[in-house]
């Protein structure tokens, strides 16, 4: 089940405690009423992403925007009455942190207020009421084979990618990296910063109830795509799903089947968690050889995702660009299963419609 230590140790799920808080607060706000919580978060925040170095810039009418201090965001965040937990305010709220997701710059101002030791422990309280609530526990739940949709976004169909290719195409970009880059972290320098297996295999999520799958909602590097065609799929019941519910599990993945990129990830994972040193991710090949396929949880990527994941004294890794809740079929355990159905991104709620 989910803790409110789970949800309070990495940045994802900080996020969904400020983003859950922040929406509380607009709910009991009149109309043209200021939110104490909101101009104290985006004051402190714009001075630290200014204070990392980060080029941004704000503007505004009237006259000069007052200085807050963290002590007035965490002052805001207690006199916060919470919300109630329903299944949209919950979904949400992580949908405002996996769309904050970045890894090919530093943590953002929200991201590194909400690590302060005092924020943190000011967002426990708003942890406390979330892990109460069924909505949110059932983030925590393992793979349900009988309700797993892969979507097709804008009609895009990419042809599967040969692992073994895959594998040697990141080892022979990994090896050009390390003859090319320079090898200071802090060199301003990006490359594929993602750790997922490659794009074309099937991708499954399960749904939000009527809301729909889970894949149209909790997206990382969302392209903007408007129209989605959802095919439910079945499972064999006979598939070897690895399941990572926390960074342990990753960790495990990357010991037993370790593909260096450290050339190709230093710079990016270098800005996202500030650890200088050897990197890997897991050889989706040979994880193929034993599973079917891995799944993130929306837990296990909550308590793991953004941030260096140890794999032993030397080596780390990064969850990266996974949508919370998916399971890449590594091979081909999987079949459409009755009608497709087509969803189209309403702008002005903004909501997911299905259309058929």
């Amino acid at each position: 089940m989910l803790t409110t230590p789970d949800l309070l140790a990495g940045p994802r799920g900080r996020r969904v405690l400020l983003a859950f808080a922040v929406a509380s607060e607009h709910a009991r706000l009149r109309e043209g009423e200021a939110s104490a919580l909101v101009q104290s978060v985006f004051d402190v925040s714009f001075r630290l992403a200014e204070a990392d170095g980060q080029a941004i810039t704000r503007f505004g009418w009237g006259g000069p925007t007052p200085e807050y201090t963290v002590a007035d965001v965490v002052a805001a965040l207690g006199a916060v009455d919470l919300a109630e937990v329903t299944a949209d305010a919950a979904r949400d709220a992580l949908n405002t942190s996996v769309d904050a997701a970045m890894y090919w710059q530093g943590p953002d101002g929200d991201d590194l207020l909400c690590a302060l030791p005092e924020v943190r422990d000011a967002l426990a309280r708003v942890a406390d009421h979330l892990v109460a609530s069924p909505h949110v526990q059932a983030w925590d739940a393992p793979l349900d084979a009988s309700d797993q949709w892969h979507l097709v976004w804008d009609g895009r169909v990419l042809p599967r990618p040969d692992l073994s290719r895959w594998r040697a195409a990141v080892r022979a970009g990994d090896e050009q990296a390390a003859r090319e880059r320079p090898a200071d972290p802090t060199a301003s320098w990006s490359g594929e910063w993602w750790s997922t297996p490659p794009h074309g295999l099937v991708v499954t999520t399960g749904t939000f109830g009527d809301a729909g799958p889970v894949g149209l909602w909790l997206v990382e590097d969302f392209s903007g795509a408007r129209v989605v065609e959802a095919q439910r799929v079945a499972i064999d019941p006979a598939a070897r799903v690895f399941e990572v519910a926390g960074p342990e599990d990753w960790a495990e993945l990357c010991r037993r089947f370790p593909l260096e990129v450290t050339a190709e990830k230093r710079h990016d994972w270098y800005r996202v968690t500030g650890r200088d040193g050897r990197w890997v991710i897991p050889d989706w090949s040979a994880v193929a050889d034993r599973f079917d396929g891995v799944r993130l949880g929306i837990g296990g990527y909550l308590r793991a995702a953004t941030m260096a994941i140890p794999v032993d004294d030397d080596t780390a890794s990064v969850i990266a660009g996974w949508g919370p809740g998916s399971t890449y079929l590594l091979t081909d355990v999987a079949h459409p299963h009755g009608e497709g159905v087509r969803w189209r991104f309403s702008p002005s709620d903004p909501r997911w419609v299905r259309e058929r």
